[in-house]
């Protein structure tokens, strides 16, 4: 059996994670598993061709805000052109509502809600022994069609043992990157924070890769002289004590990577800023999310922010002169007005921060926010972006 993994990336530079994570966890009694990367600007029929031209029995797409419309198009057409195949959809725009995305999508047979690497191989097995879907029932957090109708457990997947997963972060996967692509890294999956417009904040608790195997990936990335490594934990530095060991390895075996970390700044500290001191001249970038300073829309979003210690010690970064400070504002968040923002802005632009990045708030599928929209009178497209 022939499987392919696809990922539609928003952009050429970027890459896909999710994708490495659930190759890594097939053996070979799943039959033979292939990773495809697109971007959204690539022409459908040309990536409709491409998967067709390996004539796969399974198709597996790891669906996102800004990938869901061109995934939904390729579906059809490859359903249409390949009608034996099994389609299988996983990530975070399908986990919230699974059954009503199968009930949407004709094509779909199977959707994977939450984290995929426990259930994706085991999925791959039913399917490879012609297993009935009566009997796929005992799998976790799996929606299928059974009897005509879709069946879905409402369950959400999550890995209680980070390191029981293999490391995504194959030659073949760095090969893939080339000269100019960003490898997107995670030592950690969760966040301790429960800000409204984030679906980080809608399990509990933060989960952490073993340090020794975070410290063995960094000398992989700076050995193979990888261009960029962006940090996607949700709060990189919610634990101090980590984040100053992974920072100090990275000071201390500083190559040509750049390396860039989301970060609270409100939650630095002394003996963090004396480290930061020693970093190389480019080696470090933080991206530090302001999003507004109108405290009654902190509020309204759950969003624990000191401004006067995060305002003072970006401050303190940016005087730093050796690491690149980016700052994040949303614009349409609760509670806030034109001139409620136009303050948000003056103030954080005042800071002469490197970049100031001006977001749009999202309602995403899942966070507390997209079942609050009523309440803030939101109206929000229910069509996805095609262009992101």
């Amino acid at each position: 059996m022939k499987t392919l993994i696809v990922a539609v990336n928003s952009k050429f530079i970027h890459s896909s994670l999710a994708v490495y994570y659930l190759k890594s966890v097939c053996g070979e009694d799943v039959g033979d598993v292939k990773v495809l990367e697109y971007t959204i600007n690539d022409q459908k029929d040309q990536v409709l061709a491409s998967i067709y031209s390996e004539n796969p029995q399974v198709v597996a797409f790891s669906c996102y805000i800004w990938n869901y419309e061109y995934i939904k198009d390729i579906i059809a057409d490859l359903k249409a052109l390949m009608p034996q195949i099994k389609i299988l959809l996983g990530g975070p725009e399908v986990s919230y509502n699974s059954a009503e995305v199968l009930n949407e999508i004709d094509g779909a047979d199977y959707i994977i809600a939450g984290e995929g690497e426990e259930v994706f191989p085991l999925l791959l097995k039913h399917i490879s022994l012609a297993k009935k879907n009566e009997e796929f029932t005992d799998i976790k957090g799996l929606a299928f069609r059974k009897g005509g109708k879709v069946f879905f457990d409402n369950s959400y997947n999550m890995v209680s043992d980070l390191d029981s997963i293999p490391s995504p972060y194959s030659d073949e996967m760095i090969n893939n990157l080339g000269p100019n692509r960003i490898l997107y890294y995670e030592s950690s999956r969760g966040c301790p924070f429960s800000c409204s417009y984030c679906i980080s904040s809608t399990f509990e608790g933060v989960r952490y890769f073993n340090m020794d195997r975070v410290k063995d990936d960094i000398l992989k990335f700076v050995d193979r002289k990888v261009k960029q490594i962006k940090f996607v934990d949700r709060t990189f530095n919610c634990n101090n004590k980590r984040a100053y060991e992974i920072l100090e390895f990275v000071i201390q075996n500083a190559g040509d990577t750049n390396f860039h970390f989301e970060v609270a700044g409100d939650l630095f500290d002394e003996k963090m800023l004396n480290l930061l001191k020693k970093a190389p001249k480019g080696l470090i970038q933080f991206e530090i999310g302001i999003q507004t300073v109108n405290l009654q829309s902190l509020e309204s979003i759950s969003r624990k922010t000191d401004l006067n210690k995060l305002f003072y010690q970006v401050k303190r970064l940016i005087d730093l002169g050796n690491i690149h400070i980016h700052v994040d504002l949303i614009a349409g968040l609760p509670m806030e007005n034109y001139d409620s923002f136009k303050n948000s802005f003056n103030s954080v632009y005042h800071l002469n921060s490197h970049q100031l990045q001006l977001g749009f708030l999202k309602l995403l599928k899942g966070s507390k926010i997209r079942n609050e929209a009523r309440v803030f009178q939101y109206v929000y497209k229910k069509r996805h972006p095609t262009r992101f």
